[in-house]
Parts: structure tokens; sequence; C-alpha cells
């Protein structure tokens, strides 16, 4: 038998919020773009004041409205936190709204930054005050996923007002939802893979051994696995192990099963079924990094899972 799981998935979400400004914008309080031929002569002279104080509190808000939710507040990351000034500066100075600017979408900001990331997503709103630019946001379902969200851990927020004359000393928002990448090695998925199986065999839930002849197979078949690799692959590396496998003289294998899993980071490690379920009484893994989505670095986790006889 054999599973190609894939629990593995990269996500960034572009939220299009122009779009709720324009409708937000079109109750007769303030066109949403600048119409002049030039650019606004820049920013107040109390653009930082205004960011570090502003941001803060925007913070704050944010935080309450998780909590009391029940979800975990956010952390605030001085390099999310430069890289959201930077974009709301850019909208101040060109006094309009835009995620798509030209230093790029917030996925393209953050990769040239050197930020790397599971998840990214992206608010922005221009305001009176802040309290008010909070509180439409939760009112948007959009901009609420992102605050609300649960797959994130930090974040990054950057305000700048601006110019008086021109857009009428508006606040320029942005907020960067992240939740950070860490870079892992092969050795840490499976040394992953043998924590969960060793937790499970203390509850007393499963029973198999790592294997020295199946973590030899499963490394050789991780070698010949293309990272495009199909359930007839699969297949024909099965059928080989158990082949391999009956001449090494282990007759009491009743079954062998074969389980890839493509993933990113070492907890999003499944244990398979049949080891999870208590049937396999030997397995062997192997791991190998390769390249996935976005140029990102992701891991092949291949285990092969014994079946004996008289399952206990």
């Amino acid at each position: 038998m054999l599973s190609k799981d894939r629990p593995y998935r990269m996500n960034w979400r572009k939220i299009n919020v122009f779009a709720f400004l324009a409708l937000f914008f079109a109750a007769g309080r303030i066109p949403c773009g600048f119409a002049g031929d030039e650019f606004p002569p820049g920013l107040t002279e109390h653009a930082s004041s205004v960011n570090i104080a502003g941001s803060e509190e925007l913070l704050r808000l944010t935080n309450q409205s998780r909590i009391a939710q029940g979800l975990l507040p956010l952390t605030a990351d001085a390099n999310l936190m430069r890289l959201a000034r930077e974009h709301a500066e850019e909208m101040a100075i060109q006094g309009f709204i835009s995620h798509n600017q030209p230093s790029g979408n917030v996925a393209v900001r953050m990769n040239r930054a050197g930020y790397k990331y599971e998840t990214v997503r992206e608010n922005l709103i221009k305001a009176r005050m802040i309290p008010d630019a909070h509180s439409d946001l939760l009112k948007s379902p959009d901009h609420n996923i992102n605050i609300l969200a649960t797959d994130v851990t930090h974040i990054g927020i950057g305000i700048a007002k601006g110019d008086p004359e021109r857009h009428g000393g508006y606040l320029f928002i942005a907020e960067i939802f992240t939740l950070p990448r860490n870079d892992y090695e092969p050795s840490q998925i499976k040394e992953s893979l043998t924590d969960h199986v060793e937790k499970l065999q203390r509850e007393n839930l499963v029973h198999a051994k790592q294997n020295s002849t199946l973590e030899k197979m499963a490394s050789g078949s991780l070698d010949t696995l293309s990272d495009s690799y199909t359930r007839e692959d699969l297949r024909n590396l099965l059928a080989k192990s158990a082949d391999e496998l009956h001449k090494t003289g282990h007759s009491g294998i009743s079954r062998l099963e074969i389980s890839v899993q493509l993933l990113s980071n070492p907890d999003q490690i499944r244990v398979p079924a049949t080891i999870r379920h208590g049937l396999a009484g030997m397995y062997g893994a192997a791991v190998r990094r390769i390249t996935g989505e976005n140029n990102r670095p992701v891991f092949l986790l291949l285990t092969l899972a014994a079946i004996p006889r008289y399952a206990p």
C-alpha cells in the first residue's frame, strides 16, 4: 500500500484592500486616489513620531482584538516594522493606497529584504485616527481575517502622515502579518519523526522500531525518487523494496508500505497511518531537501513500514 501525503502548503494571501477603501470612501468622505500629475512633496516633519506612537497604539488594539477572541497576541518584529513603515511612507508620498507599489507587492518586498516566512498577510488603510483605522479594518471581512488569523505570529506596523494640503493629513497605514520561517536541516526532519514515534511508543500506542535495513532501503528509494514523483513511481519503489526485504531473510513480514510527505518544517510531520495505528513492527525513513514553490526549501520524507504476519 502507498500514500502520497502532502501536508505542505505555501500560503500568502494577497487581499485587495483597495476595493474596500474605494467603497468606504465613496460614501462622501474623500476620494481614494490622487488625480494630479505631480507627486506630493513628501511626508510631514512629524512623520517619525507619528509612526512610533501610532504603531504602538495599533499593536495594542490589534492584540486586544485577538485576545478577546481567545487568540495569542502577535509579537512586534523590528524587520517587519521597517518594511511596513517604508510601504506606508511610499503610499503617503504618492497619496494613494496600493499593495503593488513600484517596490513590488508584499511578497516581493519581503523576499528582497531577505525575510524568510511561511505565511504573509497584509492590511492597508488610510484614516484620520488610529482607533478609526482599526475599527474599519475589523468591519471588513478580509481585513478581519488577517487580524484574527491563526497562521501568523509576528506583525509589523507602519504609519505615515500624508501632506496636509494635498491629502488632508490622512494617516497611511500598513500592517504586515507573518509566520517566520526557520531554516531546517534534513536531519532535524528525521529526528522529529523519530520523536513523534517514540512519544506514541511511550503511550503504548505503537510498537514499530527503527530498523537499519529499512533505513538503508528508504535512503536508496529516496535517492531514485524524482521531485515530481507519481503514484506509479511509488508503486515501483514499493515492489523493489519488498523484493529486497525478502532477500534479506525477513520472512516474517506480510506487507510493506511506503509513505511520502512534502513539508517545510518539522511541525507538519504526520506519522504514517500504519505506524500510528500500531500495525507496523518496524520502519525506516529518509529525508531529502528540494526546492519548492517560490524557490523555498522543502523536504521529501519517505517512510517504509513493515507489517509482521501477526500484527501486535
